[in-house]
C-alpha cells in the first residue's frame, strides 16, 4: 500500500508538468512553507535544509523557513510533518526514521503511508574513532582487542536508535564482538563523553570528529563511505579495512505529508536538483563530511522502503529497545 500511494502521488505531480512548461504555474505555495528538521539546531541536516529554504524562497516567490523540532530520535518532528494538513509543511527525513518502526511498539504515523518522498539530499559519512590511548590503529587490531576482553570497551552514541548506535550494533554483529553501548542525549554529548574518557570509541560524524582527529585526541580507523574521503585521504574505508559487508550510510532527504498538493512534489524535486548542483557547493559541504545527492522521488521512496526491513533485522538481532 505504501508503494502504491507514493507512485500515485508522484504520478500526479508528473501529470502537471506540462502546465509548468506552458508557463501556467500551479497556485502552490500560496503562503509560507515550513521545513521541519526533527532535531536540534546545529545538526548535520541543518546546513542543507537552510540552503534549500533560501533557494526555494527565490524559485517559488514565497517564503520557506526552517523549524527545528527535536525529541524522540526524530519522532516528534516527523509526526508533525505526517499529520500536517495545511499543504505547506515539509520535513527532513534521516536514517533513524527508517529504524523507528522497529523500535516503537506503536508508531503515531505510518512512515510509508503518511509521508510522500520528494528527493534525497545527502549522504552524511561517519568515522570510527577511538581514544588516543586505546591500543588499536586498525580495524583488525580493534577487533582483536575486543575479542581478548569482551565487554571491556565501551562505545558511545547520541541515543538509542541514533546512527552511531546502529552502526555500532552492525559492527558488533559483523565482527562477532561484544562492546558495551552507552547512549547520550545527542551526538555532541556522546563525543564529549569519548573525549572525556567515559567511553572508548564512537561512530562519529566526520564534521564533529575531524578537529579532534587532527589534534591527536582521537584516532580514526575507518570511514563509512564507499571511497576514501578527501579530508581524510589516509584513512581507509571499511571495505579496504577488511569489512566489505559493512555498508552503513547515514542519509537524509525531503518528504512531505499526503496533504501536499500533487504538483508540488515534482516542482520541489526539480528545484532540489538545481539547488544542490550550484558551483562550489559540493566541495564546501564535503569539508563537513556531507556529500550532496539529489534523486527522483521514486528512487528516494524505494531507498526508504529498503532501509526499513534492513534495520528491522539489525534491531531484532541486537534486541534494541526504545528507552
Amino acid at each position: 500500500m505504501g508503494t502504491r500511494r507514493w507512485v500515485l502521488k508522484t504520478s500526479g505531480a508528473l501529470a502537471l508538468a506540462p502546465l509548468a512548461a506552458l508557463g501556467q504555474t500551479p497556485a502552490w505555495p500560496n503562503k509560507p512553507v515550513r521545513i521541519v528538521i526533527p532535531s536540534a539546531a546545529g545538526s548535520p541536516w541543518d546546513p542543507i535544509a537552510r540552503h534549500l529554504a533560501e533557494r526555494f524562497s527565490k524559485a517559488f516567490g514565497q517564503s520557506f523557513f526552517v523549524e527545528n523540532r527535536s525529541g524522540g530520535t526524530g519522532l516528534i518532528g516527523m509526526d508533525q510533518v505526517a499529520k500536517s494538513t495545511d499543504g505547506h509543511t515539509l520535513g527532513v527525513m534521516f536514517m533513524p526514521h527508517a529504524v523507528l518502526p522497529s523500535l516503537m511498539e506503536k508508531m503515531p504515523y505510518d512512515t510509508l503511508k503518511d509521508l510522500v518522498p520528494i528527493s534525497q539530499t545527502q549522504w552524511t559519512y561517519n568515522v570510527l574513532v577511538v581514544r588516543s590511548n586505546v591500543v588499536a590503529s586498525t580495524i583488525a587490531q580493534l577487533v582483536e582487542l575486543v575479542k581478548k576482553s569482551p565487554g571491556k570497551l565501551v562505545y558511545s552514541s547520541g541515543g538509542t536508535g541514533s546512527p552511531a548506535h546502529l552502526m555500532g550494533e552492525s559492527f558488533k554483529q559483523l565482527t562477532g564482538t561484544f562492546i558495551l553501548h552507552v547512549p547520550y542525549r545527542g551526538p555532541v554529548a556522546a563525543l564529549q563523553g569519548l573525549i572525556g574518557e567515559q567511553s572508548d570509541l564512537m561512530f562519529a560524524s566526520l564534521a564533529s570528529a575531524l578537529p579532534h582527529i587532527r589534534s591527536g585526541r582521537l584516532r580514526a580507523l575507518a570511514v563509512t563511505s564507499a571511497e576514501r574521503l578527501d579530508v581524510l585521504p589516509e584513512i581507509p574505508t571499511f571495505a579496504q579495512a577488511g569489512l566489505s559487508r559493512f555498508d552503513v550510510r547515514d542519509w537524509a532527504g525531503l518528504v512531505g505529508p499526503t496533504s501536499l498538493p500533487a504538483g508540488a512534489v515534482d516542482r520541489l524535486n526539480a528545484e532540489v536538483a538545481i539547488a544542490l548542483s550550484e558551483p562550489g557547493l559540493a566541495q564546501r559541504f564535503s569539508q563537513m563530511g556531507v556529500y550532496l545527492q539529489a534523486s527522483t522521488a521514486s528512487v528516494w521512496g524505494e531507498w526508504i522502503q529498503r532501509e526499513i526491513p534492513k534495520w528491522a533485522d539489525v534491531v531484532r538481532r541486537a534486541n534494541i529497545k526504545m528507552e
